[in-house]
């Protein structure tokens, strides 16, 4: 058995990218709020705790429901089989900033526990794991930038040992409309498969150049 990407999804502030076709794109060069909106309904997602989310779950919320969409295999796994782990750059800066202006100024402190819930960045794992009753090993790692070397070994380790069978991986980052997330759906396939995707750094860099 391979350790194989079976689909992905690319989200910058231009496009939607899906298995390497646009599948969506942001024409009137909306912000991100809009473009998400409109993203969402395009792909017919439905989870109203989505609006709640900040922007870093946000679009790692989406990522995740677009590779997953009609995936009936997935439902067949153990929960413990199915791990979530992705990396990121700003960590939740973005909200940590909103949050910070809540209690900076002592006569005008209004703490809001709704945004400090959010000032963690494997929140957005949780979101992902709650939605879809994920049980298995999940991590946020924080690197400058995409560090493919080093989820590569991390996931495939993970695989090749038996602790999961399938696993979300990639990067989400967000801070200050400055956006992308490329999210992977890895899983065990028969080697024999000439289409294989191998989840291996030469691979994963074919796929980044896409949304560059």
């Amino acid at each position: 058995m391979e350790n194989c990407i079976t689909k992905y999804c690319i989200i910058n502030p231009e496009e939607v990218i899906v298995d390497g076709n646009i599948e969506y794109k942001n024409t009137d060069g909306n912000p991100f709020g809009e473009f998400m909106k409109s993203v969402y309904r395009h792909f017919d997602i439905k989870y109203p705790k989505y609006f709640k989310m900040d922007n870093l779950c946000k679009i790692a919320f989406i990522a995740s429901e677009i590779i997953l969409k009609d995936n009936e295999k997935i439902k067949e796994t153990a929960p413990n089989k199915i791990g979530v782990i992705l990396q990121n750059s700003h960590s939740t800066i973005d909200t940590d900033t909103e949050y910070a202006a809540t209690i900076i100024d002592k006569s005008n402190y209004f703490p809001s526990p709704a945004i400090f819930v959010y000032t963690l960045p494997n929140v957005m794992i949780g979101e992902i794991c709650i939605r879809n009753k994920f049980q298995g090993e999940n991590t946020c790692f924080i690197s400058k930038e995409f560090d493919i070397e080093f989820i590569s070994d991390y996931v495939n380790n993970l695989m090749d040992s038996g602790k999961i069978d399938k696993c979300i991986a990639g990067w989400a980052d967000y801070v200050e409309n400055n956006y992308k997330t490329m999210i992977f759906l890895v899983e065990k396939i028969n080697e024999n498969q000439k289409d294989n995707i191998s989840f291996k750094p030469e691979n994963l860099k074919k796929i980044i150049k896409q949304g560059e």
